[in-house]
């Protein structure tokens, strides 16, 4: 179980890897399905699942404060995910926001991972 957020981590991350190479592939494919807003939200996820890479790792040795960090980035990012798919009014095109639905159900299983009874004691244990 302690395994787990760091495989659900990986998952994110090569999500967030396919979102910047989809969005340069599109750039030059299709540019009007690409906007500058589209850039910032690929670059800046695929850098937020890379720290969270390393906080999941740092979670399987036991470090508390990493824990905190991701259950706090997984809780929030799945409900600013929510936001960005659901809105009506949202800059992104609907190829981003079913890429993003996507990567929010990862993080909501992350969370629910992160709660698990297993994870706690792992924690307990590591102190």
């Amino acid at each position: 179980m302690t395994n787990a957020p760091l495989r659900l981590m990986r998952i994110f991350s090569v999500l967030s890897a396919a979102l910047v190479v989809a969005t340069a592939v599109l750039q030059f494919v299709s540019p009007s399905l690409v906007n500058p807003v589209v850039w910032i939200r690929a670059i800046g996820v695929l850098a937020l699942s890379l720290l969270a890479l390393r906080w999941a790792a740092r979670v399987r040795e036991g470090h508390h404060g990493a824990y905190r960090r991701l259950l706090w980035v997984s809780v929030a990012g799945s409900v600013g995910i929510a936001v960005l798919t659901l809105l009506p009014d949202t800059p992104y095109p609907m190829w981003v926001r079913v890429e993003q639905a996507i990567q929010g159900v990862v993080l909501i299983a992350l969370a629910w991972t992160l709660t698990r009874p297993a994870v706690r004691t792992h924690l307990r244990a590591a102190r």
